[in-house]
């Protein structure tokens, strides 16, 4: 255990030329399995397309409803990476990685949202421009 193994996860669209905003999550491989355990409670939560820009609400609804997955899947990682040789991560670092987490799903839930919301524009701009919307 001389170099201690991280994962970095660029999961999420700082915010680039596009507007996407982009997410950097590193932790040590031992917690992966942690991880996934709480990305998938965020992740299973039941979606309901209305037509409407709300993917971002839905998907911050998922974080408390994922409170007790996270908060034992925090403590699972500490314990894991307490008795090992190589400090990679402290608990505030763990405890980082897991709200990180949270935030990248939020931001997925808005570039739904904002994709929606850009799709929807360009095709009311093209049903404006159309010769035929002219003509009813």
């Amino acid at each position: 255990d001389t170099v201690p193994d991280i994962i970095t996860d660029q999961s999420a669209g700082v915010e680039d030329d596009r507007g996407f905003v982009k997410w950097e999550l590193s932790y040590h491989t031992a917690i992966r399995f942690h991880i996934g355990d709480y990305r998938r409670c965020l992740n299973y939560g039941n979606r309901i397309v209305r037509g409407e820009p709300d993917m971002e609400m839905q998907h911050r609804a998922d974080v408390p409803r994922c409170r007790k997955a996270r908060d034992e899947a925090i403590e699972a990682s500490i314990n894991t990476l307490r008795d090992r040789e190589i400090k990679v991560m402290n608990e505030d670092d763990v405890r980082e990685a897991f709200r990180v987490v949270g935030l990248i799903h939020i931001e997925r839930g808005k570039n739904i949202d904002d994709q929606f919301v850009r799709r929807r524009a360009a095709l009311e701009a093209v049903g404006r421009a159309s010769p035929m919307a002219s003509d009813q």
